[in-house]
């Protein structure tokens, strides 16, 4: 991995499958904020009317500047 990079992971809320692109999600209003996997994320955003996008979280995160 290149110098000044981090690599973290999450897990989705749905499946439980760990993913380096999440998608922060409100699946329920009551629920709040989660993060889902690509593809849960899609069967949550056809088929769930509550559904709103917040953002994607990536597991490779750079440290600002340019190379």
């Amino acid at each position: 991995m290149p110098e000044g990079h981090r690599q973290r992971e999450k897990a989705c809320a749905r499946c439980g499958q760990p993913n380096p692109v999440m998608y922060r999600v409100i699946r329920k209003a009551a629920e709040g904020w989660v993060f889902l996997c690509p593809p849960c994320r899609q069967i949550e955003a056809e088929n769930n009317p509550e559904y709103r996008y917040g953002g994607t979280w990536k597991a490779e995160k750079g440290r600002g500047g340019s190379a």
